[in-house]
């Protein structure tokens, strides 16, 4: 039997007791866990470092654990044949909350309204209430701003909680909570002011909710926080950044801390122990097949373009750059392809005009903005075509215009949104989006389900969002490129989430 006590300020479990060593030792074995790719990271590639976050604080006499590892030490203890006790749980944890009793209160709040929540979002923020730390993983298109207004409504009228903190990754989702807030009813919650904190916005409410870039937040001074009783972290798969990290710190006060995603991080990784050290355990998945099943998104068809355009020679060069990794990196060598891809003329006329084939409205994601590679297929697309209304957002462009943008794409058709995967690939809503083209390279599971999740919202019409994900096929000898083994990856993603793909060999 291994015990731990909930701290006084509810954000430590201290070890007080144990019966035999090595369940101390399987513990803290359990909770070391190296960084995702940790073998690329320039300390590990010196040998200085091996890759590895332990998350128990041993710098005092007493050893503690972070409070939100919480669900992680049972199931430890239940993978190990090992007793774990914790006392105090109820603190963070009301039990005595349940499901029908919140069913009935959102059943009454919303009874006069035009639009009533799924039930799958009323069980979520049901949780999120009676865990007050948790994180959840719900699809895109699964409704995640909705879910944190039914927590905000609840928690304004029943625990009269004044101020309430929305953390998101840009400026363009600030503007798009506050509209999504108001569109839900905002107004009528007594007493709630709704401030928007990104760049010299700095103003601090008394009461009412604020949604803020963390980039923003993480300036302000710690009083700013003082009072801010619950936190709620979107696209919170970013938990593990150092500001993010701070700003939830700050909030001394706070008694609500979630997080909610469609895409966590791998959860084998530190990465994925670091989101729950800080806002808790995983309390609810909400899968794309789920929403598909169910018809609230739309169904995702993706078809893989294997395109065989390089020259022989140039082929066999690389290959034989992977033959000799002692005198090169496979870093560079990937580096290598990708200059190649963004480079070539050929392969960007053949990317253009598969683009302007297409109908309806279609969203264009690529990579390389300091290489300018985004702005040729947008200048390319505009000089090949007069017939489309062509848009341009990467991490430069102001955050008005890029609100402009997106609801441009909003109406209409043969409009075609050309942005930076930084910008456009989490979180932003553009429901009349029917093409989204994958214009390079990159094995990110998070983004790769961030991504496809553009065009999973349900528009009137659309019956299916087409994702063309362009591969270059650099193979020789009967061996992958590095661009090719991506692509693999990005397949095995795509069967574990159950998307329909066809893949299509073309050589030109």
């Amino acid at each position: 039997m291994i015990k731990f006590v909930v701290s006084d300020d509810n954000n430590w479990l201290t070890l007080v007791d144990h019966d035999e060593e090595f369940e101390k030792k399987q513990i803290e074995i359990s909770l070391t866990k190296k960084i995702h790719n940790h073998f690329f990271h320039p300390l590990v590639k010196k040998k200085v470092w091996d890759g590895s976050i332990c998350f128990i604080d041993k710098r005092l006499p007493i050893w503690r654990v972070p409070i939100g590892l919480w669900s992680e030490l049972y199931q430890i203890g239940q993978k190990y044949k090992i007793e774990v006790r914790i006392e105090g749980l109820e603190r963070i944890i009301d039990s005595g909350f349940t499901l029908e009793e919140f069913t009935k209160w959102c059943d009454d709040f919303f009874e006069n309204k035009s639009f009533k929540p799924r039930d799958y979002q009323i069980e979520t923020a049901w949780k999120i209430i009676r865990f007050k730390l948790s994180v959840s993983e719900v699809a895109t298109s699964s409704g995640k701003t909705l879910i944190a207004f039914i927590v905000l409504a609840y928690l304004k009228k029943v625990h009269n909680v004044q101020k309430f903190l929305m953390v998101v990754p840009n400026s363009n989702l600030v503007l798009q909570g506050s509209e999504d807030f108001e569109e839900y009813g905002l107004e009528e919650l007594e007493n709630c002011e709704l401030q928007q904190i990104h760049g010299s916005n700095k103003k601090k409410i008394s009461s009412g909710l604020m949604i803020g870039t963390y980039q923003s937040l993480v300036k302000m001074e710690p009083e700013f926080f003082d009072g801010v009783e619950a936190v709620f972290v979107d696209e919170c798969h970013q938990g593990s950044s150092a500001s993010i990290k701070k700003v939830v710190s700050l909030c001394r006060d706070s008694r609500w801390r979630f997080g909610l995603s469609g895409t966590l991080t791998n959860k084998s990784s530190a990465e994925y122990l670091t989101i729950q050290q800080f806002l808790g355990p995983l309390i609810m998945e909400i899968s794309p097949k789920f929403l598909f099943d169910n018809k609230y998104a739309t169904p995702v068809s993706i078809k893989i373009v294997k395109m065989d355009w390089l020259d022989e020679e140039v082929k066999e060069k690389l290959s034989n750059l992977k033959e000799n990794k002692k005198e090169i990196e496979g870093n560079e060598i990937f580096n290598i392809e990708r200059k190649l891809v963004i480079n070539s003329d050929k392969r960007l006329d053949y990317v253009i005009n598969f683009i302007l084939k297409t109908s309806k409205n279609s969203l264009v994601l690529f990579q390389s903005v300091g290489e300018g590679y985004g702005k040729r297929i947008y200048d390319g697309i505009r000089e090949k075509s007069s017939e489309h209304e062509v848009y341009y957002i990467d991490g430069d462009t102001d955050p008005e215009k890029r609100d402009i943008f997106t609801k441009r794409m909003e109406e209409g058709t043969n409009k075609i949104l050309v942005a930076s995967f930084g910008t456009l690939s989490t979180g932003v809503s553009i429901k009349n989006i029917h093409n989204i083209f994958l214009t390079e390279s990159y094995k990110s599971e998070v983004l790769i389900k961030q991504s496809l999740g553009r065009g999973m919202r349900l528009f009137e019409g659309k019956e299916k969002v087409n994702i063309i994900d362009f591969v270059d096929d650099f193979s020789c000898n009967s061996k992958d490129n590095y661009l090719m083994k991506h692509s693999k990856e990005r397949i095995e993603i795509y069967k574990r989430e159950h998307f329909d793909y066809k893949v299509y060999e073309i050589k030109f």
